[in-house]
């Protein structure tokens, strides 16, 4: 007859108490390996974007970005209006590609300049606010600011000028809404300009590669 081999009560008690440690310490250090792995940074961009209707006898020869200190980064910024709304905030777990004037003036060559174009103007776009607000938790904008000045070839002296501002709301209050309703503002923004340039073009007195204007 095959006996069974019983532990004494102590050194039962003794075998469990061990296991119910092992348990809980490997327990403890999956939990904390899956705490410690962070978060994918995710990266976003104003996406390709759509050519505009300005004629390629209008497009600029070259477009120039300038833009303040604060907005030569690649953090999303944003703000919020019950704490502090004068204070500017990045998201922790999302950046840009690139800071927001490379990105827009890249939009802005591809829309309004194309291969063969015969403009003469230079168009200089001064970035002055790229950001996102937020009125509540669940409620935020996205707020593009810039001017724009139309140049000769050889002349700081700008022709015309003008301030451009796109307000565009964010369908979800987070980071990747943010983004989505910067695409729409971007692309706003480039529809006006081209409609700018296109209606100097048609005021009385010649158009802009006319002699005295873009022309010299």
């Amino acid at each position: 007859m095959t006996k069974l081999s019983i532990f004494p009560p102590h050194r039962l008690q003794a075998r469990l108490a061990t296991l119910v440690i092992a348990f809980i310490g490997s327990f403890a250090a999956a939990c904390g390996g899956l705490q410690l792995q962070p978060k994918p940074m995710a990266f976003y961009d104003l996406g390709i974007g759509a050519r505009s209707s300005l004629a390629p006898a209008l497009a600029p020869a070259q477009i120039e970005i300038a833009t303040p200190p604060w907005l030569e980064a690649s953090a999303m910024q944003y703000r919020l209006a019950w704490d502090d709304p004068l204070r500017r905030r990045a998201y922790a777990e999302s950046r840009w590609v690139s800071p927001p004037p490379a990105m827009l003036g890249l939009a802005l060559n591809r829309a309004l300049r194309s291969e063969g174009a015969g403009g003469r103007c230079r168009l200089r776009v001064e970035l002055d606010e790229f950001i996102q607000d937020f009125a509540s938790p669940d409620e935020s904008r996205v707020e593009i600011v810039l001017r724009a000045g139309l140049l000769p070839p050889r002349s700081d002296k700008a022709i015309a000028g003008r301030e451009f501002r796109a307000v565009e709301a964010a369908q979800t209050a987070n980071a990747a809404g943010g983004v989505e309703a910067y695409r729409r503002a971007s692309a706003r923004l480039v529809a006006e300009l081209a409609d700018w340039v296109g209606a100097l073009d048609r005021e009385p007195g010649g158009g802009l590669n006319a002699t005295g204007r873009c022309g010299g």
